[in-house]
């Protein structure tokens, strides 16, 4: 062996044992040698990778594909540093040469399931995923992204069993168990849902107490510590599980997030709701407010969905009480932090058929137009009285409370109407989150709710005119 060769099989090796800067040092002085060795830019080009120097990896992997044109491996290389890039749809093409050039490994299959499903071509993703566990069926992840894909394809039982293979190769895998949880409560089996649903714990920073959790056991003498750990929706539909302890604990102490203090203190949702952040009284027992249903034993039968379960007084602000046949208000974008916000969230242009619905007055109960509606404010500034304060989540309940009606997509809005028994009318995408499950237009959390699926992935035309339609004739019955 030359010693070219031979150092370059040092370098592989260094390479291969995760000793990067020793691997990088050998490469760079065999790049003064022969700069345009395949193998040293291959090599190169995997270092860099590793190392997170994607932009960098990415010169040196192009350059040796250049040389390489049938080498499967280079560009599968090549696939994961753009994908280390974000740049998703040069990555996908990467990865389908290599696949086109020869039959693929295990890790190409996952790692182009990966890039598929960021470019949101899911169906795509599951096929790769399912080939990816062919080749490796101990491969826990590759179950765990199957179990994901299918579950956005709606194919929950499918979704159920590909994440229960991961939990049987991986026993310790919070995303798998998470997952299986949101599957089995989208198919109604809501007491195994609720069961895995408590793997959601794993997956964020736990909380410590000097006492311990509460497990549904009778203790009419003890106050038990309640904590809303998630989103303000999750928050709104929990606390509907308060009331059926007043026969097990003696006293509850509620901490929510700030904006929600007020109403859940308005609405007598605890004896006492403490804003987090701030001292909180002495208590014997603690829980997350989101492991209520799975500690009390909740079956789809026995959701409680009385309303209203949350008050406010109504707003005497004219712009809500108009004379107008209808007053409705409208939420049509969540947080763009939400990991499915681009799949729930409608552009308002999109809207239009709906906001041009005679006899009606539209309020934003949106505390900002998105950035993304610019292009058609003026035309919605005519249509949308978006000038309202809203504040914290009492004032908006508070005019909501002087609307006929409130039309939202999956957001907050949504708890909070639906909690205060006003009818609402949700607008959902094709794979909703798990508290809405599949074929139903109504809701067992909230009996004044209406729901209006996507019949398709990304088309919201039908639903869309199906809101638009009932809404006018609901405004002509208003009229007569």
């Amino acid at each position: 062996m030359d010693p070219f060769q031979k150092a370059l099989k040092l370098a592989f090796e260094n390479h291969n044992a995760g000793r990067g800067v020793e691997a990088e040092a050998v490469c760079r002085v065999l790049m003064q040698i022969s700069p345009h060795d395949p193998q040293l830019l291959f090599l190169l080009g995997m270092v860099l990778h590793k190392a997170d120097r994607n932009d960098e990896a990415i010169k040196w992997l192009s350059e040796a594909a250049l040389h390489q044109p049938q080498v499967a491996r280079v560009f599968s290389a090549l696939g994961c540093a753009y994908q280390g890039a974000k740049d998703h749809p040069r990555a996908a093409a990467a990865f389908a040469k290599s696949i086109e050039l020869q039959a693929p490994s295990a890790s190409t299959c996952y790692n182009f399931g990966n890039t598929c499903y960021q470019l949101d071509r899911i169906e795509q993703a599951a096929d790769l995923f399912r080939r990816a566990v062919a080749i490796n069926p101990g491969d826990s992840a590759g179950w765990n992204n199957l179990g994901k894909c299918l579950k956005e394809l709606n194919r929950l039982e499918e979704s159920v069993a590909a994440y229960g293979r991961a939990l049987e190769i991986s026993g310790d895998y919070p995303n798998a168990g998470y997952g299986r949880g949101t599957s089995l409560l989208a198919t109604g089996r809501i007491s195994e849902g609720f069961k895995d649903y408590e793997w959601r714990r794993s997956l964020r920073a736990v909380r410590k107490f000097d006492k311990p959790e509460w497990k549904g056991e009778r203790m009419p003498a003890k106050t038990l510590f309640l904590y809303a750990e998630q989103g303000y929706g999750d928050a709104l539909q929990m606390v509907r599980f308060i009331p059926l302890l007043k026969d097990r604990v003696g006293r509850v102490i509620l901490e929510s997030r700030p904006v929600l203090e007020t109403l859940f203190n308005y609405s007598k949702c605890a004896d006492l709701v403490v804003p987090f952040g701030t001292p909180f009284p002495p208590f014997d027992y603690f829980l997350p407010l989101a492991s209520l249903p799975y500690v009390l034993g909740v079956t789809l039968e026995t959701i409680p969905n009385r309303t209203p379960y949350l008050q406010a007084p109504p707003t005497e602000d004219p712009a809500v009480t108009s004379d107008a046949r209808l007053n409705v208000g409208l939420a049509w974008a969540g947080s763009p932090d939400h990991q499915q916000d681009a799949a729930r969230s409608i552009r308002l242009e999109v809207l239009m058929p709906v906001l041009r619905t005679p006899g009606v007055s539209f309020v934003s109960l949106q505390k900002a137009v998105p950035d993304r509606d610019r292009s058609c404010r003026d035309e919605v500034s005519e249509r949308v009285n978006s000038k309202l304060q809203l504040g914290d989540f009492l004032k908006t309940a508070s005019i909501i409370a002087g609307l006929d009606l409130v039309i939202t997509v999956d957001t907050a809005v949504a708890h909070l109407a639906g909690a205060m028994g006003k009818p609402v009318w949700l607008l959902l995408q094709h794979s909703p989150d798990w508290r809405w499950f599949l074929d139903r237009s109504d809701s067992p959390w909230y009996p004044t709710m209406k729901l209006f699926r996507q019949t398709e992935r990304g088309n919201w035309e039908t639903p869309i005119l199906r809101v638009a339609e009932e809404l006018r004739q609901m405004s002509g019955a208003a009229k007569d």
